[in-house]
């Protein structure tokens, strides 16, 4: 299921000056330190902007300027709905493509708890047949080697290949690093909430809910957004 870890902030300082600058003339410093402190008055117009809610104001834009990057476990049927968000960036993620060797081999269960036994072996089975057409071609492709022969064990390992990535299931685990922003976060929070698929959903909602500030910057509570378990 959707994990979060190794979690990092960046600019939330800066962004929370720049919010001043519509109201700044001359030359402006965004680097200095911001007071966080409820006896700042600029703080409390920085909680009150982050948490508007009407569209197409862009009371709340100063968010973006407050980065995060992370590390996230997610299935292939949770990722198609996450990537549909035009500023979250997969710096890189694990790799069918790549990798199947190695998760096929070095004893993990890359899988979430609701992939069936049935699956998993049939996924074993296509990855030991995939296997067999490797080590046929690199036996075949051979200096010297009838070129046709070759050319049929090329087509047989990946047709194998194919067949084998093809029917990896939903729920087949990897890991992604993302960068995002608080202002991307908070759209997601809003529309992710009880989502069918609730607890991958709610768990990357609350590891949002844990960034700094995070809560405070966009009026989201659990309960605000109606946040429910199963």
């Amino acid at each position: 299921m959707v994990e979060v870890k190794n979690v990092e902030v960046y600019g939330l300082d800066r962004a929370l000056n720049a919010k001043g600058n519509s109201f700044n003339v001359g030359d402006i410093d965004t680097t200095v330190a911001f007071d966080k402190s409820d006896e700042n008055k600029q703080w409390k117009v920085a909680k009150i902007l982050g948490a508007n809610k009407d569209p197409h104001q862009s009371h709340d834009a100063f968010l973006k300027g407050i980065l995060v990057s992370f590390d996230l476990k997610y299935s292939q049927a949770f990722t198609p709905e996450l990537q549909r968000y035009h500023f979250l960036e997969i710096v890189m993620s694990q790799s069918t493509m790549h990798s199947l060797k190695k998760f096929m081999e070095n004893g993990l269960d890359p899988y979430s708890p609701y992939v069936t036994q049935e699956s998993k072996d049939q996924v074993r089975r296509l990855y030991e047949a995939f296997d067999k057409t490797q080590t046929e071609l690199k036996n075949a492709d051979v200096p010297g080697a009838d070129a046709s022969v070759v050319a049929k064990k090329r087509r047989e390992n990946y047709e194998a290949f194919m067949r084998l990535r093809h029917n990896i299931p939903g729920g087949f685990e990897m890991w992604e690093t993302i960068t995002t922003n608080y202002l991307q976060l908070k759209t997601i929070c809003i529309q992710r909430t009880n989502h069918r698929q609730r607890e991958d959903w709610n768990a990357f909602i609350r590891a949002c809910f844990a960034l700094p500030h995070f809560c405070e910057l966009t009026g989201l509570t659990e309960e605000s957004i109606g946040l429910k378990d199963i």
